[in-house]
């Protein structure tokens, strides 16, 4: 399952600039289809937002995660899960993304 951060709850949504700040986490799961939005309820905690969000998406079963940036405990902690990140430029919409990736299997 791939999840990528957003600003909104909708596909056309900017990727969010900050992971742990990010309002929702789209998931989508490459071999079923199936796409979902979530809240990330630990965006407004200031301290350990990241890491918080990042064990949250893991219980979810994410193998990769799309955002513009990732703090050095975000990173720690995927690396630890074998989680990979993929850091792209501030504001590209998610849904060219999720394409390109379903696209490159």
């Amino acid at each position: 399952m791939t999840a990528v951060t957003v600003k909104e709850n909708n596909i056309k949504s900017p990727v969010e600039s900050c992971f742990g700040k990010s309002e929702f986490f789209y998931l989508i799961n490459l071999k079923t289809g199936e796409k979902k939005f979530i809240k990330n309820p630990h965006k407004d905690i200031n301290k350990n937002s990241g890491r918080k969000a990042a064990m949250m998406l893991i219980k979810e079963g994410v193998s990769t995660v799309i955002s513009s940036n990732f703090g050095i405990p975000v990173k720690k902690l995927f690396d630890k899960h074998k989680i990979q990140m993929v850091i792209i430029p501030e504001g590209i919409s998610s849904l060219p993304l999720l394409k390109l990736r379903k696209n490159s299997r």
